[in-house]
């Protein structure tokens, strides 16, 4: 009897407890439904793309100067093979006469021995006396023969001495063509620089004995020289007007100015560049402040070529395909065919659109579109200028 009662209680609790649950289950629902409905229905419209971003710059044609950058060897304008024009004995060298030396226009660079030339002189200017002597004699007798044939109806130019005296006149001329010959000879024994020059080698020595124009040596001019440099074909469009002063010439810290001049005529055989000739004034610094530069050394020159107006200066990565992209007014991309003009360093220059109120992209989307709607945000990218780093 005490088990019934046991197992009726059991029934009744469990029974309680699964009604308990169920309570609280049904609450739970209800609360969830009343909160459920108490919100705000979500907005279920769907958030429309936005554009790709670009990066973009104010397109701006400008004149821009074009500059070349050459290089090339110094060399001599002018070199001279010295000798004297008459034979003898060298008798004197001036000190600086040797090679690497450095004279002045007019030093005196050698003399011969002077002893037989001016013996010369001193003979011819006796001839000349003798001569000058037989001429008033001539005269004197012409005069004698004039009075007195004066009252002769026929005379003779023999008679009055007139060829006597012509021969005596021309004897006069030569002794004095024969004395300004000696007197020449003598001053050829004395042998002067011809301009500012570096002597380039010397061939003879003291007490060597000379024939006619025997070489002496080689001077070359420093009164100014060439810089032979090589022009590529594209570049020779953008060269000046030649010729063309305010050329930059350097090497290392040592800073020159110089003149385009001229072109050589010549084509290298094996590059084809033409060649063209700087020319620099006083390059060893003789008459100036300036630092020297040698012949033999390898120099840099800037030269100024010519504007070329309404072209846009970019650096070369934004031409793809010859290409350039654009961005017009209503944000939309725009394909321009970049004429090409000129390449330098890392940029080129090209012709500028007809529409100013584009703007230049700098940095495209991934898969770019003619027409594709863009939105351009902050661009800090500026336009390449010569020297800057990409």
């Amino acid at each position: 009897m005490e088990s019934n009662k046991n197992k009726s209680s059991y029934h009744q609790l469990k029974r309680r407890s699964l009604a308990l649950l169920l309570v609280v289950l049904l609450g739970g629902s209800a609360c969830v439904a009343l909160v459920t409905l108490a919100k705000t229905p979500k907005d279920t419209k769907v958030k429309q793309a936005q554009p790709p971003r670009v990066s973009s710059t104010p397109l701006v044609p400008t004149d821009y100067q074009t500059s070349l950058h050459l290089s090339g060897v110094l060399k001599p304008a002018e070199q001279t093979d010295i000798a004297f024009e008459l034979p003898g004995k060298i008798a004197w060298l001036n000190d600086a006469f040797i090679e690497g030396g450095i004279v002045h226009k007019g030093a005196l660079l050698a003399r011969l021995n002077a002893f037989d030339y001016q013996t010369q002189v001193l003979n011819k200017q006796a001839e000349l006396a003798l001569a000058k002597a037989h001429l008033s004699e001539q005269l004197a007798l012409a005069d004698v023969a004039k009075k007195e044939w004066a009252r002769s109806a026929h005379v003779t130019e023999l008679a009055l001495r007139k060829p006597q005296v012509a021969s005596a006149r021309a004897r006069l001329k030569a002794a004095e063509a024969q004395l300004a010959q000696a007197q020449k000879n003598l001053s050829r024994t004395h042998y002067y620089a011809p301009y500012d020059a570096l002597i380039a080698k010397r061939d003879t020595g003291l007490g060597q004995v000379i024939k006619a124009g025997q070489p002496l040596g080689q001077l070359v001019n420093l009164h100014y020289g060439e810089l032979h440099v090589p022009v590529a074909n594209f570049d020779r469009p953008f060269l000046p007007q030649l010729p063309a002063s305010g050329v930059t010439v350097s090497a290392s810290e040592i800073t020159r100015t110089g003149t385009l001049t001229r072109h050589t005529g010549q084509l290298s055989d094996t590059t084809r560049m033409a060649y063209y000739v700087i020319r620099i004034d006083d390059p060893y610094a003789l008459h100036s402040d300036d630092q020297p530069v040698y012949f033999g050394q390898f120099l840099h020159a800037h030269v100024a070529g010519v504007t070329l107006k309404n072209v846009l200066k970019v650096p070369q990565e934004w031409v793809k395909n010859d290409t350039l992209w654009l961005m017009n007014p209503q944000h939309r991309l725009v394909q321009y065919p970049a004429k090409i003009l000129r390449r330098e360093q890392s940029s080129v220059l090209i012709v500028a659109p007809p529409r100013t109120d584009y703007q230049l992209i700098t940095h495209l989307p991934d898969y770019p579109q003619t027409g594709m709607l863009v939105r351009s945000g902050t661009d800090h990218t500026q336009l390449a200028s010569k020297g800057d780093k990409q």
